[in-house]
């Protein structure tokens, strides 16, 4: 029944994330005419990336809490694990943030964006990428190891 429950999640944030991102490729732009040419849906990719590693920070953090919990009493060695995770999960965020580049973007209205919007976005784009990669590797490194 869980094995059923995540496939459907994945399937539709998957679904999801095709929707959105053929909306921002074939979208169209804000003003075609511009020297630097900005999609229409921008704020709908960086809203759903925001939703998505908040999700994953969301279920990380409760998978690795609820592990930590139930193990503890019964095998405190692999309850360590859980916690690793989180610090992991947390040390990863840190650096993230602190390595975003708070450059500001020059927008179509002449605002500028906050250091706090532009670290957030970063962390968001950077962490999003580490943990692709992440899963990347542990997906390819599991599926040799089955047929090794």
């Amino acid at each position: 029944m869980t094995n059923k429950i995540s496939q459907i999640a994945l399937i539709a944030m998957l679904a999801i994330s095709v929707i959105v991102a053929l909306l921002f490729f074939l979208g169209g732009d804000v003003d075609p005419d511009a020297e630097y040419v900005e999609p229409k849906n921008t704020g709908l990719l960086l809203t759903w990336a925001y939703i998505l590693v908040g999700a994953v920070c969301v279920v990380t953090l409760a998978a690795a809490g609820i592990g930590f919990a139930t193990k503890i009493a019964s095998d405190p060695k692999s309850a360590t694990t859980s916690l690793v995770s989180i610090v992991a999960l947390a040390l990863l965020l840190c650096i993230t943030y602190f390595a975003a580049d708070t450059t500001p973007l020059p927008l179509v209205d002449g605002t500028q964006q906050s250091e706090f919007d532009l670290r957030i976005s970063g962390m968001c784009i950077v962490s999003a990428f580490i943990l692709a990669g992440i899963a990347a590797f542990v997906s390819l490194f599991g599926f040799l190891v089955k047929r090794f």
